[in-house]
């Protein structure tokens, strides 16, 4: 069977899943534009201007999707103007020229548009059966209650379709997604609850002139959040370039950061961490020898054994890399990862010479990494293990040099790759 048959199998019960999505989604369409037809014009003009303008302006989630505000604008534009209209203004912000330019395959625009039609139509027909109009303190707390309970149910629905769709995509534990991708934004989406209340009630108190004090000051935000997260990854890639740099250095360890980036995350995801530490450990692991930039290439290239000399030089790596990585914000809690990925378990390693559990996890999993890797690399001095030769180190090794633990699911890895 080849490779592109296998794939077009694992990929149908995605397919299967953004299809029906998509069409329950066009399905409460229907049913909201039957059912609560009186559209404003003018709020869709509104409220249709400024979704738009804040979906084009979304940042990344950690994962995959986007985040941005315009569900805060959708929120008070169902408060003001009703189902109908909201329903309008979500189908504007569908469209993403952002997705359009980066040619997005038409199955996520078709899911998108499914699963925010879901999520509104839910969350309005709720909304539109508990929610009382015409009093002239309309945001009693009665109503407000009703606010808060159908931004769960958008919060909710939003997010685990979502979720459904990476799953497949990505064969990921559905609750890792979730929590890795989502969790972190339940606050976020509370803020803009409020905010749409907001919104909503200074709108019906002072006009439409309130929106440019409100709405947009949101988008702004949002931009300057979009701006850090690509500050953060511009970054993270002049560091991973710097090691590219080095490593081209040294053909006999050409790649070899982000092959061990490779088995640190097979290993991550073996022992059953979380999402969010699965990303910090192949980012660790990247970086994990670019302390050997002040290392004498003389020593990195040279052909032989090393001496007692180079092995000084050799070993002051990690405390380098550890000083370079601790100044990136986003690593810095775990920078001694970089710090101990060549301590053993016994005590044996350096720089510190620490054992046992005084080893972070972490650097336990960059040592099995780096340690396979440089097991089944041809040196100069030394031809490459094969990978039974490989595995049989990690077993005689486990307890002395390796974290058992970490070693058995290397192990595991290694050997369902042979099955």
């Amino acid at each position: 069977m080849s490779n592109t048959t296998v794939s077009s199998i694992r990929k149908f019960p995605l397919y299967v899943y953004v299809y029906a999505v998509f069409l329950v989604g066009v399905a409460f369409l229907v049913y909201i534009i039957s059912n609560y037809g009186n559209i404003s014009l003018l709020g869709v003009a509104l409220f249709g201007l400024l979704v738009f303008a804040s979906d084009n302006l979304s940042s990344p989630l950690p994962k995959t999707g986007s985040v941005s505000v315009n569900f805060g604008i959708t929120l008070a534009s169902l408060i003001i103007y009703g189902p109908a209209t909201a329903a309008v203004v979500t189908i504007i912000s569908i469209f993403n020229i952002k997705a359009f330019i980066k040619k997005v395959p038409y199955y996520k625009h078709l899911f998108n548009s499914g699963q925010y039609l879901i999520s509104i139509g839910l969350c309005s027909i709720v909304f539109e059966r508990l929610f009382v109009r015409g009093n002239v303190n309309f945001l009693n707390a009665a109503n407000i209650g009703t606010i808060l309970l159908c931004s769960f149910i958008f919060f909710f629905l939003n997010t685990t379709l979502t979720t459904g769709a990476i799953s497949l995509s990505e064969s990921i534990g559905f609750l890792n997604i979730w929590v890795f991708n989502f969790a972190w934004l339940i606050p976020f989406h509370v803020f803009l609850t409020l905010m749409a209340i907001a919104i909503s009630f200074l709108f019906g108190a002072y006009g439409y002139f309130t929106l440019v004090f409100t709405s947009l000051p949101l988008i702004i935000a949002q931009y300057t959040y979009k701006l850090r997260i690509k500050e953060r990854k511009a970054l993270l890639n002049s560091i991973l370039q710097i090691v590219k740099i080095m490593e081209a250095k040294d053909v006999y360890t050409a790649g070899h950061s982000i092959r061990v980036a490779e088995y640190s995350e097979e290993i991550a995801r073996e022992l059953k961490l979380n999402e969010y530490d699965i990303e910090i450990i192949k980012n660790l692991a990247n970086l994990h020898d670019i302390g050997k930039i002040q290392v004498d290439l003389s020593v990195l290239n040279k052909p032989g054994y090393l001496n007692e000399d180079d092995w000084i030089e050799v070993k002051k790596h990690p405390e380098v890399g550890y000083e370079i990585v601790r100044e990136i914000t986003f690593l810095q809690d775990d920078a001694t990862a970089i710090l101990h990925h060549h301590e053993k378990i016994d005590g044996s390693g350096y720089p510190s010479g620490i054992k046992g559990d005084k080893i972070p996890l972490f650097a336990k999993i960059l040592c099995i990494a780096d340690s396979y890797d440089a097991m089944t690399t041809d040196r100069p001095y030394t031809r490459a293990l094969t990978e039974e030769e490989a595995i049989l180190e990690l077993k005689e090794n486990a307890g002395t040099h390796f974290d058992p633990e970490v070693a058995g699911a290397m192990i595991k890895i290694l050997t369902g790759k042979q099955k």
